[in-house]
């Protein structure tokens, strides 16, 4: 929830960093202008380096912080790790936004970007064919990186690892390990692709010398960069609410937010309670060691079994790490199908707007990314609530011709999700100038992280209203998840289908005026203002 609360809130911030621009650069001019360059330069840093200064920015801090997570849990305990992971997603919320600036960006006409400089209106037009491939790269990425960041947790939580690091001598705890690999590999990758970035970190240099004036010029200058900050702040806060406001008054802008509702529900979901639906109805198989350690533990019987007892508790293998590698394993393919299908459905979206038109193939794309993995909860919903006494499958609901395994399904609910990568996910290329783009994309994200947040709670609170969370039922089949899978459904199944009533392709954001940039504005021929 720490988390989610952080991404939510510097989503559209990414947005508006990203996308912005600064046409031209002050002059120097005695005194006088020398302050107007510092000011310009110091307005340069915070919003229009755009998007090749935000992307390093947030990938390096985001290493940094989980770097910092496992010394945040071990030294100030639930406190401290909350506080961890709210800075986390305060700093993750600016990546993808910017990222989506910067598609809207790369993926216009050289004649394009030059009017961009005059006006946004002037983009009406540019490479349209390839802005869904572009986007669903992007995201695709983002798969794989969560397959990474799976595939790590199945390797070092693995029993062959744990003995391995147990005879190299380290007595620590195995979880932080995850958190520190992913960490390095975060700012490892800041540094692998500095050439594609702006490390405008060279501020400081271009500050002005003290004038002859000393102290007081000092202070002026000092009160005239507070006045710049407080001022530059002014001007996001007015974009965010312009945006929001242009957003929501569209009607394409209404369907993205509703369609992302949906996405938000379905995804997080399944993320955050997937594995232990596979968990419960033992669909993920346990190793025969972390079953015979299980075993033992409840095989312990006080007060005879005291040394037994010891032994479970001194095991050099942690069952929990051993269950979680199972579980973290069952999870890596359905994030490589998803960047597969998220990218060969990006390049088919392209040639399908081509033939079939844009819109079209907008709503079709996402009502299938709905729908399907509507049915497939509903369906596992069913079977959840059969009572079979397998706990997987019935005759009834499991035909024999049907790939009826409840990993196989929540996996194909992932994958079909994906389908989205070529429409919701590039709506905001169509209806908005390139430089709202990432922050109408930003506002969608917001409303699935809210709607994921509040979803993930929901679902919890269902299952502890059916039974205690700490049990695991072997052989009941997961009854209890049958009203959450029910409630995920609909929720995709409905945002998907206002979306494809609703959404259009024609520019609805940022080319009428009602979300000019005031940044823009501001950062203009003469700098910002005094």
């Amino acid at each position: 929830a720490a988390f989610f609360a952080g991404y939510a809130l510097t989503q559209v911030l990414g947005g508006i960093l990203g996308g912005a621009t600064v046409t031209t650069s002050a002059t120097y001019d005695g005194d006088d202008g020398q302050e107007r360059e510092a000011g310009a330069a110091m307005a340069a840093t915070a919003a229009a380096g755009g998007y090749r200064t935000i992307l390093p920015l947030s990938l390096l801090l985001t290493g940094l912080t989980t770097l910092l997570f496992p010394a945040a849990a071990a030294l100030g305990g639930p406190s401290w790790a909350a506080a961890d992971r709210f800075c986390l997603g305060l700093l993750e919320g600016l990546l993808l936004p910017a990222a989506m600036a910067g598609v809207g960006d790369t993926t216009t006409t050289t004649e394009a970007n030059n009017a961009a400089n005059a006006s946004d209106e002037a983009i009406s037009s540019g490479n349209g064919d390839i802005k869904a491939t572009a986007s669903s790269l992007v995201i695709a990425g983002c798969y794989l990186g969560s397959a990474w960041a799976y595939l790590s947790a199945w390797f070092l939580y693995s029993e062959s690892f744990q003995a391995r690091v147990m005879e190299w001598g380290y007595a620590g705890s195995i979880w932080p390990l995850v958190f520190y690999v992913n960490g390095l590999v975060s700012v490892g990758c800041t540094f692998l692709f500095r050439d594609e970035f702006n490390f405008s970190f060279d501020i400081m240099q271009q500050q002005p010398a003290p004038s002859s004036a000393g102290s007081i010029d000092e202070t002026k200058r000092a009160a005239k960069n507070d006045n710049n900050i407080l001022q530059t702040t002014a001007i996001i806060w007015e974009e965010t609410v312009s945006i929001a406001r242009a957003t929501v008054a569209s009607k394409s802008g209404r369907a993205i937010l509703a369609a992302q509702i949906g996405q938000g529900a379905l995804l997080y979901s399944i993320a955050s309670w997937g594995p232990l639906y596979l968990e419960r109805i033992d669909a993920v198989p346990s190793s025969s060691s972390a079953h015979s350690v299980l075993d033992a533990a409840r095989s312990i019987t006080a007060p005879e079994s005291a040394a037994a007892a010891a032994a479970v508790a001194s095991s050099p293998i942690s069952p929990t790490a051993a269950a979680a590698s199972n579980a973290a394993l069952s999870l890596i393919p359905p994030q490589i199908s998803q960047a597969l299908v998220g990218v060969g459905i990006g390049a088919t979206a392209d040639r399908m707007s081509a033939t079939a038109g844009t819109r079209g193939t907008r709503r079709a794309l996402q009502l299938a990314s709905g729908l399907i993995p509507a049915a497939v909860l509903w369906y596992l919903s069913r079977v959840s609530g059969g009572g079979t006494a397998d706990g997987v499958c019935s005759a009834e609901y499991c035909p024999s011709w049907l790939l009826s395994s409840p990993a196989f399904l929540l996996g194909v609910a992932q994958t079909a999700s994906a389908l989205s990568l070529g429409a919701v996910s590039v709506s905001h290329l169509d209806v908005a100038t390139p430089s709202r783009a990432g922050s109408v994309y930003a506002l969608g994200n917001v409303a699935a992280a809210a709607s994921g947040s509040f979803v993930v709670n929901l679902f919890g609170r269902l299952l502890e209203d059916h039974g205690e969370m700490g049990d695991i039922a072997e052989g009941g089949g997961g009854v209890e998840f049958a009203v959450p899978f029910r409630v995920v459904a609909v929720l995709s199944a409905v945002g998907s289908l206002i979306y494809g009533c609703m959404v259009e392709a024609e520019l609805e954001i940022g080319f009428d005026g009602n979300t000019q940039s005031a940044v823009g504005d501001d950062l203009d021929a003469d700098g910002p203002s005094e």
